[in-house]
Order: structure tokens, then sequence, then C-alpha cells
């Protein structure tokens, strides 16, 4: 049901950006749908799945939340930002691609295995902590891609009439970065 709901938001997304560039609060909207979905997959799998000692329930563990990350990173790539955010897309781009990378490194190495305590315990491998480095990567990089996206809040001009419309965006986001506030 997961991968079907990412296959729609980034069916949907390479449709929207055929149009050109998206404005910075559509943008903004996208990227927040898109890490919303991916952050509701890899809670769901956490609540799911963390206490699990079953050897296939592990397994299936890794390979949820590396569908989840490279759904995030199809997303990523099919979205086509405005150019003042184009760095800052680019970083997020490198830095998911490299996330979904390392947990994919991860959960080869779990399939591979026959017994496994816990998920805990997979963490706790070099791979898991590689890819538990690359994830703080990320959150660093998320909460500065939201505090830099809600700083471009123009409200004051939206009864300006001789502004365009595209510089009187209201751009507020709530990627959820830290699974303890969502």
């Amino acid at each position: 049901m997961g991968r079907l709901i990412a296959a729609i938001l980034v069916s949907g997304l390479a449709l929207s950006a055929c149009g050109g560039e998206l404005s910075l609060a559509e943008y903004a909207a996208e990227l927040e749908g898109a890490a919303a979905e991916m952050n509701g997959q890899l809670d769901r799998i956490d609540v799911e799945l963390s206490e699990t000692s079953d050897v296939a329930q592990i397994k299936r563990y890794a390979n949820e939340r590396v569908a989840a990350r490279y759904a995030f990173v199809s997303v990523l790539e099919n979205l086509d930002p405005p150019s003042d955010v184009s760095d800052l897309h680019k970083s997020a781009q490198n830095i998911m691609g490299r996330l979904a990378d390392a947990e994919s490194a991860l959960a080869e190495f779990v399939n591979d295995q026959d017994s496994l305590t816990d998920v805990g315990d997979v963490w706790a491998t070099p791979l898991g902590v590689a890819a538990r480095s690359v994830d703080a990567e990320a959150v660093e990089l998320c909460l500065a891609a939201q505090e830099q996206l809600d700083t471009t809040e123009r409200s004051d001009l939206v009864g300006v009439p001789w502004i365009p419309p595209e510089l009187k965006d209201v751009v507020v986001v709530a990627f959820g970065c830290i699974g303890e506030e969502r």
C-alpha cells in the first residue's frame, strides 16, 4: 500500500514538474508532502516492527525502510526546484541518496543473515552505525532547509497589488525532521 501511495505521489510530481518551474510555495508543499509520506512510512515501520525478534520480520523492516527512502529520492529527482533553492535541493538529493544507499547496504546485510536477535542489533552493526550517521546529517540538512524555507515568509506583501504573485508566496513548512516532534 505504501509503495502504491509513493508511486502515485511520484507520478503526480512528475506531471506537475512538466509544467515548468514550481513557485517556492508549490515546491515547499510538494516537498513537505513527500517528506510526510516518507516519515509516516518510517514511523509506521518502527512502531510495527522495531521490537520484533522474528528474522523474516526484521528483513521486512529493513526492506520497507529502503523502499521508503528510495521513493523519497525519486520524488526529489522529479521535482524542479525554484532557482533560489536549487543548491539546497541538490544537497537534499545528495544526502538522501546517500542515506538510501546506506540503508540499502544495511538491508542487503540483513537479508543475507539466517539468524538475527532483534532490530536493535541490526543498527549496532557497522553498516547500521554508518546509516545512522548519514541519517543524522540528513536531519541537520532537513532542519536547515525547513528554517531557510520558513524565512521566506512574505505575508506582509500579500495586499500589495504591484508585486508579482510569486513574490507574495507565504512559505511555512513542517518536514518532521525529528521523529519525536512528528
